[in-house]
């Protein structure tokens, strides 16, 4: 659909024509006019699998450095011999298994293996420090960890640093070392697939609601936390996408169709983790992976494998926009790009288009977050909307909510956004006082995002609520100066933050990544002055910076900015 590819068209009153019937407002309720999906009773593995016989040999997944590849049937056989043998290296249902690694060819391998063994699929950033893994490791007290050899020293202090015990058994998935290299104490992934397993043991014992996945929350607004998702919330959340071709971007694998989808957003992230990685295998897709981004390694992806959708965080659309290596031919395959993780503005959306071939579309999907599986809306095929997030997906409901009473909102009524639906977690793990605090007595979770929506029933987010910037009692959001300052011609970047002020309270202050040389304080000042009020303008002084910290979906870390006012 063309319509949707530039802003300004005449095909946007159609599209909005589309929408509005694709969308429900009643009562300041909001709800998907698409019908209602059936959430089928079983696990999650049965979920992904469950269509396998109609393209076993086909590439389910291919390490984009290595060329490692395995077809369905060869990963769906291996899956078992890791459930078989981590069972029978005493592991019971209910136990925890901790990944720390990048993206890799055996990462499915690993995670629904762990599944159909009955475990607790626990996953980490394999860039963090001894000490964050620690943290996780005492909280979620893992069983066993699966990681790579280059990680291991830092796994291995976190587990000394943690206490946990009784000390969990270590496997190591294949990197670039040989079977040889692999460390003495630990196990090889390889081993644990061998063909003499005996799988005949392999069932699933537990039932839907049980815990499945435990990634813990960003961060960003406080210490992370363990977020309890069973197979009923992740079943879910797949249902409610694949079974609307409306806002599911891949076709199944059928004939000589299949998509190819870059795993380019890590699999510890539940964004891509159910969109990227287990919602594509159920569709039959191909899925690249790459361990860590380098922009030569991209584009050998991208043209080598001629990919068809690209799921991605704002930093990887701005990266595909803006940098000089990136040809036509690299994105002359892509139908659909696919942003969520984080907002993202639509000036950037526009500058991608600009480089993308006319068939390209993109949307602003995925809004979420871990605690919802994480998909609670998105764009609809088409759509031009940059500015929103969408609609509520089916089978869930949405509102917007006074700060101050709590009481639903009308249309373009600004206040916290709640969404109820069967993807919502079980609640935090060992924290039900947390859990209480975000989902409430009716059901409703409480996203800590501040936003509206319009008379169609598209929402918006303006900001998280514990970053907004009192100024003299005036809610300021900082998503909206930097919006405007990532408009300036010499500003690549930029992030405002709330600083202490004895006469206002707070005043925003704004890191800015320069695009040049010889961009000075006052220049940013004064194009801010001459497009926001007197209470937004940036009182707290320009700070200029090399590069903006960000968490690996792409949100801006405030605390870390604050750490060095």
């Amino acid at each position: 659909m063309h319509c949707g590819r530039r802003l300004l068209t005449s095909g946007i009153r159609l599209l909005c024509r589309r929408q509005r019937r694709l969308l429900s407002v009643s009562n300041h309720l909001v709800k998907s006019s698409l019908p209602d999906v059936e959430i089928p009773d079983i696990p999650v593995p049965d979920c992904v699998w469950q269509n396998i016989d109609q393209w076993p040999d086909k590439v389910a997944v291919e390490c984009g450095v290595t060329g490692r590849r395995y077809t369905y049937a060869e990963i769906r056989q291996l899956c078992r011999r890791f459930a078989a043998s981590l069972r029978r290296a005493g592991l019971q249902q209910g136990d925890t298994l901790t990944i720390v690694m990048p993206n890799t060819a055996e990462w499915p391998i690993v995670l629904l293996g762990a599944m159909e063994a009955g475990l607790v699929v626990s996953t980490a950033n394999p860039h963090y420090t001894a000490g964050e893994i620690t943290r996780q490791l005492r909280d979620s007290q893992p069983k066993a960890i699966v990681t790579l050899s280059a990680i291991l020293p830092t796994v291995q202090e976190a587990i000394k640093l943690s206490g946990t015990h009784p000390k969990p058994l270590i496997v190591i998935a294949p990197g670039l070392e040989t079977a040889s290299d692999i460390p003495v104490g630990t196990v090889d992934l390889r081993q644990m697939l061998q063909d003499d397993v005996d799988t005949s043991g392999v069932r699933f014992t537990g039932t839907i609601d049980d815990i499945v996945v435990l990634p813990y929350s960003s961060g960003t607004t406080g210490l992370p936390k363990g977020v309890m998702l069973s197979h009923r919330n992740i079943v879910s959340n797949l249902a409610q996408k694949i079974g609307r071709h409306e806002i599911c971007l891949c076709d199944p694998a059928l004939g000589s169709h299949q998509d190819v989808v870059p795993a380019v957003l890590p699999f510890y992230h539940i964004y891509g983790l159910t969109d990227a990685l287990l919602g594509r295998l159920a569709h039959g897709c191909k899925v690249v992976t790459l361990p860590k981004f380098e922009p030569k390694s991209f584009f050998k992806l991208l043209d080598q494998h001629q990919a068809t959708v690209l799921y991605a965080a704002p930093p990887l659309v701005l990266f595909l926009a803006s940098h000089p290596g990136v040809l036509p031919k690299y994105l002359q395959s892509l139908r659909h790009v696919f942003c969520g993780a984080a907002p993202l503005g639509v000036l950037d959306a526009e500058r991608f288009l600009r480089r993308a071939p006319p068939s390209t579309n993109i949307l602003q999907g995925s809004y979420g977050m871990t605690e919802a599986s994480p998909v609670i809306a998105q764009m609809v095929k088409g759509s031009s909307k940059y500015e929103s997030v969408g609609g509520p997906i089916p089978n869930t409901e949405m509102k917007v909510v006074d700060l101050e009473t709590g009481s639903s909102m009308a249309a373009r009524q600004t206040g916290e956004i709640c969404m109820r639906g069967p993807q919502v977690m079980k609640g935090y793990f060992n924290r039900p006082g947390d859990t209480a605090e975000i989902i409430d007595s009716e059901g409703w979770l409480h996203t800590g995002d501040l936003g509206y929506y319009d008379e169609e029933g598209h929402f918006y987010v303006v900001d998280r609520l514990k970053e907004l910037i009192k100024v003299k009692g005036f809610q300021v959001a900082p998503a909206e100066l930097e919006e405007i300052l990532r408009s300036h011609p010499d500003i690549d970047d930029a992030a405002v933050v709330g600083v202490p002020d004895d006469r206002a309270g707070e005043v925003p202050r704004a890191f800015v990544v320069p695009a040049r040389p010889g961009v000075s304080e006052e220049d940013v000042r004064q194009f801010v002055a001459a497009k926001l009020s007197e209470h937004k303008q940036l009182k707290g002084g320009v700070k200029f910076l090399t590069s903006i910290p960000k968490s690996p979906s792409g949100k801006i870390l405030r605390r870390e900015l604050k750490g060095v006012l």
